[in-house]
């Protein structure tokens, strides 16, 4: 995963073997209501929160490591992932085997 975990910040996530990236897809958020960017933001937010809360669970019963991460660097990312202008990153988490300590 070095190739999209990548980073200064967390080095540590490097040699995760697996990751998720959540991505918002803010044109499927509509209703009666317009919801406004703001409310768009916000549930998109909580809706990762949940999802997020599963996959430590998850890691938790199989006895794996992960951590949400909230900086990414959306910048470099987004291309990357050929996201377009109403898509955006949430949160990303890798997901691997807890450090051996000897």
């Amino acid at each position: 995963m070095k190739t999209f975990f990548q980073a200064r910040a967390h080095p540590f996530v490097e040699d995760a073997p697996a990751g998720m990236v959540y991505v918002a897809d803010f044109s499927k958020m509509s209703g009666a209501r317009q919801p406004s960017e703001e409310d768009k933001i916000f549930y998109s937010a909580v809706d990762t929160g949940y999802i997020s809360q599963n996959v430590y669970l998850f890691c938790a019963s199989e006895g794996l490591s992960n951590v949400a991460l909230g900086m990414v660097d959306r910048q470099t990312r987004t291309p990357i992932m050929k996201l377009r202008e109403d898509q955006q990153i949430i949160l990303s988490q890798p997901v691997g085997y807890p450090k051996q300590e000897w």
